[in-house]
């Protein structure tokens, strides 16, 4: 400690100390704001990579449902004299995404992947049908109903058939006449045609 001689020097001095003392606080005070500043912007930073976390997450979801498609489509009524060439189902019982257009009942890959198509046709009484699944006018896969013309049992045959297959953005699906006459279908269907993508 030391002794002041001086009136004048010794308020000069007391000043002096608490100016000092005072800064003192003041950069303490700063030094608290810059450690919780550095906290606050460390918590802005992981709050921020969460939501771009999240973003990503959520954009990867449309885009996996928006490349989804899925249908079924079905005839609710029989046509025992039917013999076009492409088998038209009008009633779609299911549709996710897009592809399947029930007027003319062509489906058209939104996007490129496997799918699996499924074809289920009911003859006509006294009456058979074979239909192919189509790609781009080229037949994979045949379905046929065919009635025993020598039974006099009315019965109504059910053919069905599976196919999968890789399609381009574009490609075409459809289900075609290869021969045969007439189907039949009720108000619930039972002649279908349904796809849809796997991956």
């Amino acid at each position: 400690m030391f002794q002041c001689f001086n009136t004048k020097s010794c308020i000069i001095l007391h000043c002096i100390i608490v100016f000092l003392e005072n800064l003192n606080r003041t950069v303490a005070k700063f030094d608290v704001q810059f450690t919780l500043s550095e906290h606050t912007q460390q918590k802005f930073s992981s709050a921020l990579a969460s939501l771009e976390t999240a973003q990503t997450k959520l954009s990867k979801s449309i885009d996996d449902k928006s490349s989804h498609h899925a249908f079924t489509a079905g005839i609710i009524s029989g046509n025992d004299g039917w013999t076009g060439d492409t088998l038209v189902l009008p009633v779609v019982i299911y549709s996710e995404g897009k592809g399947y257009n029930p007027s003319t009942g062509i489906f058209t890959a939104p996007t490129a992947g496997t799918y699996v198509f499924y074809i289920s046709v009911q003859s006509a009484y006294q009456k058979h049908i074979y239909l192919d699944i189509v790609l781009n006018g080229s037949s994979k896969v045949r379905a046929f109903a065919w009635y025993d013309s020598g039974n006099s049992v009315r019965i109504y045959q059910t053919g069905t058939n599976l196919v999968i297959l890789h399609l381009q953005t574009g490609d075409r699906v459809w289900v075609k006449r290869y021969s045969g006459t007439g189907y039949l279908s009720h108000v619930i269907p039972s002649t279908t045609f349904s796809g849809f993508k796997l991956n």
